[in-house]
């Protein structure tokens, strides 16, 4: 028996061998894995949507006074603005900082898995070059 030969590793979680790529939840064959490549993952937008909708509300009600006031929201118009102002701009916030994520996405008989995530795509094209190099040494040797 042929001792594994390692093509990649991070040292925690990815390991790429001549025959299999391991994860830290699964373990894939390279027989087994019809494709693969790189996938954008891109950010969601709604928690930020939701905030700003919620902020704008608020404030359009105290120029507006679309709600009355009769208990029903117990707050000052002044405040019920900065609170319409916070969530506003805590809304902005969040759909300005989240950035796009990479995903190695893999085609096996089972359908399309997202396996390595990762903010970084210079992380993500070493697990796939090495998968690469995997996969044309399988050949080579199947040959």
């Amino acid at each position: 028996m042929k001792p594994l030969k390692f093509l990649y590793t991070d040292g925690r979680d990815v390991v790429v061998t001549d025959y299999m790529l391991e994860t830290k939840k699964s373990r894939y064959h390279l027989k087994g894995v019809t494709n693969f490549g790189l996938a954008v993952i891109k950010p969601r937008l709604l928690p930020g949507l939701t905030l700003i909708s919620i902020g704008l509300a608020l404030i359009a009600d105290v120029y507006f006074n679309i709600t009355p006031y009769n208990n029903l929201l117990n707050l000052s118009p002044t405040t019920e603005f900065f609170i319409g102002i916070g969530a506003a701009l805590v809304g902005f916030i969040f759909m300005i900082i989240p950035r796009k994520r990479y995903a190695l996405r893999i085609e096996t008989a089972e359908g399309y898995k997202h396996v390595v995530i990762s903010k970084s795509k210079e992380y993500i094209d070493q697990v796939l070059n090495a998968l690469r190099r995997a996969k044309m040494t399988g050949i080579q040797v199947r040959k």
